[in-house]
């Protein structure tokens, strides 16, 4: 018997051992994807399991990991490499702060290649270990598949937090939590259930925002430091679609204004430069202090004729916590319009050196501009400069938000094929330049080219995002709505 078994495990290691009749050494890197040759990534991330482009055709490959401390590592696999969580944790680990090196093989056609090693930094800054987004089908007008997820990001767990199978297909977007805390959330349902829904704990409660004043609902959350206000833009949105541009289709407002809710008074706060039929304003998001609402703003025109002329300025407004009150004094931070060109999506990082945000031609929604990149504002000395390492030479990088030690960013791009976007970060230098952007590491890595839905409003989270999924269902259901006042 001993005999068999001897025998059964010699063809089976003859079977896991690809033919090799020539080797060749290659004097380049491994082309990777997902490309992590010379990324920055955080200690805490999960595994960067790879493949190479030779993905079909390979028969095996194999990586060799040489920790910050020296230790060696081996792996191996039949279409790509899997370090596992526990294995990836030491490695991680051992070499916070250092830089690892992985020299990969390949064996294809009965050939073995050997790479030159390449390069990864661990960084010693954690990030924040949640990612909530939307998962979309890349269509225009039909959402009847959707949902928003919650990722842990130093492993692969991820959860749906609202399918929208639950509420009669609506729309679901727009989610947003003050400071990173899930428990606590703001979320956006559009069609016949259309409402706003705020969660605070185990609470939900179900808003309506339309009144005689103020026609449209309640859109791009950000919440006060403080957890006692909102800032919204309400947006009466539509698109149209090109006949010869790159850019296929246009998302542009006929109408939206600033708006900030007041939770304690359950009232919605506005004043004229942020609610006025001569601008476009929209895109808020408060100081980290609290002190200042910053938004995007535009003169208002035809938007049905004069598209392609619409600029945004990045423009900024005090707001006093204790009155609920604006300054009435606009400053303008980044007159794109001057050079020609418009922004979109001003960010704070949290520590209140810089202003995160999007540059492209024209327009107010950058996801469909392939010349669309990412953008800092240094708010002590006010240079403004492109994120170069992170951006896309040809693919449009928009949608972005920042860990709670300003030292990560998750963005969206459509860099892979040009049509659906996915979830991407870059590490943030101390003074504000980006380091190269990476791809959210997926167990299987061909998995980001499986998924047929898009990732859409990627926001870092500290804790996991969660509904109670039946409470929701039932209340939005019941039509009971807290009118907001104003």
């Amino acid at each position: 018997m001993k005999y068999w078994i001897i025998i059964i495990a010699a063809l089976v290691a003859c079977a896991c051992n690809p033919t090799v009749n020539e080797t060749v050494t290659m004097d380049s890197s491994p082309t990777l994807y997902p490309d992590y040759d010379g990324v920055t990534v955080p200690k805490n991330i999960a595994p960067i399991n790879f493949s190479t482009i030779a993905y079909d055709s390979l028969q095996r490959i194999e990586a060799e990991v040489t920790a910050g401390d020296g230790t060696k590592y081996h792996f191996s696999g039949d279409r790509f490499i899997d370090f596992g969580i526990g294995t990836w944790r030491e490695i991680a680990q051992k070499s916070a702060g250092k830089t690892i090196e992985i020299a990969v093989s390949e064996y294809k056609n009965d050939k073995k290649y050997i790479y030159r090693p390449f390069a990864v930094h661990i960084s010693d800054d954690e990030i924040d270990p949640y990612l909530c987004y939307r998962l979309i089908t890349p269509g225009y007008r039909i959402y009847s598949r959707m949902g928003i997820y919650c990722r842990n990001i130093t492993t692969f767990e991820q959860k749906a937090v609202v399918d929208n199978h639950l509420i009669n297909d609506n729309c679901v977007n727009c989610h947003s939590f003050p400071k990173g805390d899930a428990d606590r959330a703001s979320l956006h349902i559009r069609g016949d259930l259309g409402s706003t829904v705020l969660k605070d704990g185990d609470q939900i409660t179900v808003c309506r925002a339309v009144n005689e004043k103020l026609g449209l609902n309640c859109v791009y959350p950000y919440w006060h430091p403080s957890g006692n206000y909102i800032a919204y833009s309400q947006n009466n949105t539509v698109q149209s679609f090109h006949c010869g541009d790159a850019n296929r289709v246009e998302v542009y407002d006929l109408e939206s204004r600033v708006v900030v809710y007041d939770m304690a008074k359950n009232m919605l706060l506005t004043c004229p430069e942020l609610n006025s039929e001569k601008t476009f304003t929209t895109e808020p998001s408060f100081s980290p202090d609290g002190k200042t609402l910053y938004f995007a703003s535009a003169d208002t025109v035809d938007m049905n004729t004069r598209t392609t002329e619409v600029r945004y300025n990045i423009c900024r407004i005090g707001f006093d916590e204790a009155t609920g009150r604006f300054s009435h004094e606009v400053d303008t931070l980044v007159n794109a319009a001057a050079d020609s060109m418009t922004t979109a999506f001003p960010r704070p990082s949290y520590d209140g050196k810089y202003l995160l945000y999007s540059k492209f031609k024209y327009g107010q929604f950058g996801i469909w501009h392939k010349e669309a990149d990412l953008w800092i504002l240094n708010l002590a000395t006010n240079e403004a400069y492109p994120l170069a390492a992170a951006n896309s030479p040809t693919a449009a990088d928009s949608y972005h938000s920042w860990s709670q030690n300003s030292r990560w960013i998750v963005f969206e791009s459509r860099r892979g094929d040009g049509f659906f976007t996915r979830a991407y970060i870059a590490h943030i230098t101390p003074d504000g330049r980006a380091d190269k952007a990476f791809l959210l590491p997926q167990q299987d890595p061909m998995q980001n080219c499986a998924l047929m839905y898009s990732y859409n409003v990627p926001e870092l989270a500290t804790k996991e995002f969660k509904f109670d999924k039946g409470s929701l269902e039932q209340k939005l259901k019941s039509g009971e709505k807290l009118q907001f006042g104003y």
